[in-house]
């Protein structure tokens, strides 16, 4: 019994201290606890310059996307842009026997939207990532163009990468003329629908077609067969199909997938604007094993029993699935006095008065943290925090509580669909920030975030009862880093972001120089979450011209008080 109490006590003081010291840890990220309050100890809040400025976001690896946009969307800042997707077809069934005197029923297309299920008494669905509100025409193609796996102008074996306008190695481009074989689907207006879809089966009881199951929102057309629609077209005939598929049924090009890639080189989605100031652009999930291509058909089998020949009609279902390579190509017409600002090089020593941010091939800004201002340069103000010797040895002198950036929406500038996230990281080594790894919470319903980090567009009321749009991003960590272990202090980017959490960036075809004056940085990428999102807003830079709204780094910090002097 003595030795039972004497390990419980010693197990109960270890975990005491234990919670004592995650208490420490946790308290040392709020302003005003911890050692802050304490006779020895006072709070200070202080402002650091920034310089922020713009930059074009140049072409980017935009294969291998796991959802792709598809559809026009018209940003009245910066104007137009198309989505067009491209993508291989899989057979989920090689060296196929289609059986005898074999009729084509339909070919359906089908893939899935990205949606939310309400249930209740009867499950509904909300359409995510969709972007405007009117139709489009929309035009499926056979494509003539081979995506091949490999790039063999790079080394052995290196895989083929496709940028978002449409080029592939320096000098090469995909051609239009090369997607657009046979027209086989055009709908003069298509715009998706929130509702389930019924799928039909004939009862061999009645003889009659009854829903028997439903499956999430999907686009979902017809390439051959179903009923006509006004507006909607499928040109391609039986006997295309029966050309194409069913009298390869021997060939060696339906028995494998490398053959048939060569072969039947894929789909091309083409969008066009039935206006040049509507339409919608949305994600789809190209890479679900939902989303295929289905041909259904009637075949005969001929079966013997006892002698007697015994002929029944079935049918049978030959699936291609979106496997392969599958590319998003870009295609802009935006506005030149907006696309002149951002290009403008002169004034990024300076900072821009505004930033211009636009999702897919768009802009971004570059954050400089620490900024020479005033003649007092970068390493006076980090040497505020701390002392380093001779030997590489720091010692801090102040406590970084708290640091964050606030970015406030120029609302008489920026669309009004604005972003709800934008996403920061460095650009010098193209990763996420120390703050966005530290940061856990998230929101299991929508799979957002990163609240503490990137704090989402709120709304902020001034002492006169101004309303204004900000976005505050939470730099702690990041700075604590730079203070006390010496870090770089590297170029940040600032983007906007349909989702923060899909951080991988995607690569640009050219890396773009960013900074002056000897200190160069070299951007390799942007995030997933850039690439899908279509939404901008205009931020007040450095240089705004309203003094109160300017960007800069607020940081409370923690320091010893200094005892009067008798």
């Amino acid at each position: 019994m003595k030795y039972f109490s004497s390990v419980s006590f010693k197990s109960i003081c270890a975990l005491s201290l234990i919670f004592m010291i995650q208490s420490c840890d946790n308290e040392f990220s709020e302003i005003g606890t911890g050692i802050v309050g304490t006779p020895d100890f006072e709070i200070t809040h202080e402002v650091y310059s920034v310089n922020t400025y713009n930059k074009k976001i140049t072409p980017f690896q935009s294969n291998g996307l796991s959802n792709n946009l598809l559809g026009y969307y018209h940003d009245p800042v910066f104007g137009g842009s198309k989505v067009h997707f491209v993508g291989q077809l899989t057979p989920q069934t090689f060296d196929p026997d289609f059986g005898d005197n074999t009729a084509l029923d339909s070919i359906v297309l089908t893939i899935p939207y990205a949606s939310t299920s309400n249930i209740g008494e009867t499950t509904t669905y909300t359409l995510d990532s969709l972007y405007g509100s009117n139709p489009i025409k929309l035009s499926i193609y056979k494509n003539n163009y081979f995506l091949r796996d490999f790039d063999p102008n790079a080394d052995l074996d290196a895989s083929q990468n496709y940028y978002s306008n449409g080029s592939l190695s320096q000098g090469e481009m995909i051609g239009a003329s090369d997607l657009e074989g046979p027209l086989m689907y055009h709908n003069e207006s298509y715009f998706p629908s929130a509702n389930s879809i019924g799928l039909s089966e004939i009862n061999e009881e009645t003889g009659e077609l009854e829903v028997t199951s439903t499956i999430p929102p999907s686009l979902r057309v017809h390439l051959f067969g179903g009923e006509a629609e006004e507006g909607v077209s499928a040109p391609t005939t039986e006997e295309f199909w029966e050309d194409l598929i069913f009298l390869k049924e021997e060939d060696d090009v339906l028995s494998s997938a490398s053959d048939f890639y060569e072969y039947f080189r894929g789909l091309h989605f083409k969008v066009e604007p039935i206006t040049s100031t509507e339409g919608h652009l949305m994600q789809l999930d190209f890479s679900s094993s939902k989303a295929n291509v289905t041909l259904h058909y009637t075949y005969e089998k001929t079966t013997t029993v006892d002698g007697e020949d015994t002929t029944t009609t079935s049918q049978g279902e030959y699936e291609m699935r979106f496997s392969g390579n599958r590319v998003s190509i870009f295609d802009n017409s935006f506005n030149s006095s907006v696309t002149d600002l951002i290009d403008d090089t002169t004034t990024d020593a300076e900072g821009d008065n505004y930033l211009y941010l636009k999702g897919g091939e768009g802009s971004m800004a570059v954050v400089e943290l620490f900024s020479d201002e005033g003649g007092n340069p970068e390493e006076d103000q980090l040497n505020e925090f701390r002392e380093v010797d001779s030997n590489g040895l720091v010692t801090v002198k102040r406590l970084i509580n708290e640091a964050y950036l606030e970015f406030y929406v120029d609302e008489t500038q920026s669309n009004s669909d604005l972003p709800n996230r934008v996403y920061i990281y460095d650009i010098d080594n193209n990763i996420p920030l120390t703050d966005f790894f530290v940061d856990q919470t998230v929101n299991t319903a929508s799979s957002d975030s990163k609240f503490t980090h990137l704090v989402p567009l709120s709304t902020e009321t001034t002492a006169d009862g101004t309303e204004q749009k900000k976005y505050k991003i939470r730099l702690t960590e990041h700075l604590n880093n730079i203070v006390t272990k010496d870090s770089t202090n590297v170029k940040l980017g600032l983007v906007v972001s349909s989702n923060v959490g899909a951080a991988n960036t995607r690569g640009f075809k050219n890396s773009m120089d960013v900074g002056v004056d000897g200190d160069v940085t070299a951007i390799e990428g942007v995030p997933t979450g850039t690439v899908l999102s279509p939404k901008s807003v205009i931020l007040h830079g450095n240089n705004s011209p309203i003094a109160a709204k300017r960007v800069k780094l607020n940081v409370f910090y923690t320091e010893p008080k200094t005892e009067p002097s008798n």
